[in-house]
């Protein structure tokens, strides 16, 4: 169904939809937080006034790149679980607003009283969790308040990360990459495990496919997500061996999983194809990070959590929000140009960033931020279309068939 964006102008109906502030926001900030640092600041540029560099750069992409995502995400979907229209307007701008103040004065941290960018980082999680708080409580959404969990851990994460830097104690917010990025492949777990069964399963059904996929085993999620949470607690307990076991373990649920999903099936359609191989870099990385923190001569592990941030998270941003912008005028999905180019670069920018410890040349880093920032530019201008005009319901999902898609939490619920 499509619904009118109304306002006449299209700065009026950029702000109709969550997705279009939020997606729009996350994809830039994924470009230039890397355009600046390493790319930039190798050709002369000034670095950020946060130091040591790669912090802010850790910071940036987990909490600005994919805060803004998660908060578009978790708003384009909240009125499937409610029942209540999209959120509009005024929050937005507030939630906007929020978040690139938080930028803005990460980026001089050094310059500023600590307590401004926590403030103001925190300050964005907040009041996401409040929109959404409004919102699930008075519907009885119960089942989605695990989101509404993430979005409070979140907040408190960014306090928890921002001090220490704030107080000199760098080596804590390092120490607190693990967990984070670990918190991260959780959520992303739980939307696509459901979500990708579910998008395929009703394609098969719309193309005449044989549609024996297996759609996502609670049990299978239950292993996933209690082997992560092990994976943090036994991190934080310094249990290095048994923390590197969870995250091998899952990751080897997480392919026997996925054998069921028939990728090869769903070839012709890139817009599955993204998510499918999207959703692969999350156990290749799992399972690369806890080999190589098993065997640190063979491959270090700060380099292999690239194939989860890189490959896994970018990648699976990239191939649900994108899909904002599939909607053709038959009613259809495909996906565009600038999709394609830009997912295509970014996996590619994947594996050179990781081919960089066996090419240790400073070359080779900076081809592969080349690759991340072309690909994010191909993608913006691809997503351009979706910024204006009419606002498409369901948003991320095409026209549902005979299939339930309950249980999913992006697609037919919108």
């Amino acid at each position: 169904m499509i619904t009118s964006a109304g306002g006449g102008r299209a700065f009026d109906a950029f702000w109709k939809a969550p997705y279009r502030p939020l997606f729009l926001a996350s994809y830039v900030s994924a470009l230039i937080t890397v355009a600046w640092w390493p790319l930039g600041t190798a050709f002369g540029l000034p670095g950020p006034a946060c130091t040591p560099e790669v912090l802010w750069h850790i910071h940036e992409l987990i909490f600005g790149f994919a805060g803004a995502a998660i908060g578009g995400y978790l708003l384009t979907a909240l009125p499937g679980w409610t029942g209540k229209p999209p959120i509009q307007g005024t929050p937005l701008k507030w939630l906007l607003g929020f978040w690139l103040s938080a930028r803005v004065s990460t980026a001089l941290m050094c310059d500023v009283a600590p307590a401004v960018p926590i403030a103001l980082n925190a300050g964005y999680f907040v009041l996401l969790a409040a929109v959404m708080g409004t919102h699930l409580f008075p519907a009885r959404a119960h089942r989605k308040l695990g989101f509404f969990c993430t979005v409070i851990g979140l907040g408190i994460g960014e306090i928890l990360f921002l001090w220490p830097i704030g107080a000199g104690a760098l080596w804590v917010s390092l120490d607190m990459v693990h967990g984070l990025l670990i918190g991260l492949v959780m959520l992303m777990n739980s939307i696509a495990m459901r979500a990708i069964p579910a998008f395929s399963a009703n394609w098969m059904l719309q193309t005449g496919h044989l549609n024996d996929l297996r759609q996502g085993l609670p049990f299978a999620m239950f292993l996933v997500q209690t082997g992560l949470i092990s994976s943090i607690l036994a991190q934080l307990f310094e249990w290095t061996i048994v923390a590197n076991l969870a995250m091998i373990a899952v990751a080897l649920v997480l392919f026997r999983e996925m054998l069921g999903w028939r990728t090869l099936r769903v070839r012709s359609n890139f817009l599955l194809v993204a998510l499918h191989i999207s959703f692969l870099w999350l156990p290749i990385g799992l399972l690369v990070v806890g080999v190589s923190g098993l065997v640190p001569t063979l491959y270090p592990a700060s380099a292999a959590l690239h194939a989860i941030t890189i490959g896994g998270m970018s990648g699976l941003i990239m191939a649900i929000s994108g899909r904002a912008a599939a909607h053709s005028d038959t009613g259809g999905m495909q996906a565009n140009l600038g999709f394609i180019t830009g997912l295509a670069l970014v996996w590619l920018a994947a594996v050179v960033r990781l081919a960089v410890p066996i090419f240790p040349d400073l070359q080779v880093e900076l081809a592969g931020a080349a690759l991340w920032c072309a690909g994010w530019t191909a993608f913006i201008i691809g997503f351009l279309p979706a910024l204006t005009g009419p606002t498409r319901r369901p948003v991320l999902s095409g026209q549902k068939y005979a299939v339930s898609e309950s249980s999913d939490p992006v697609p037919s619920s919108e």
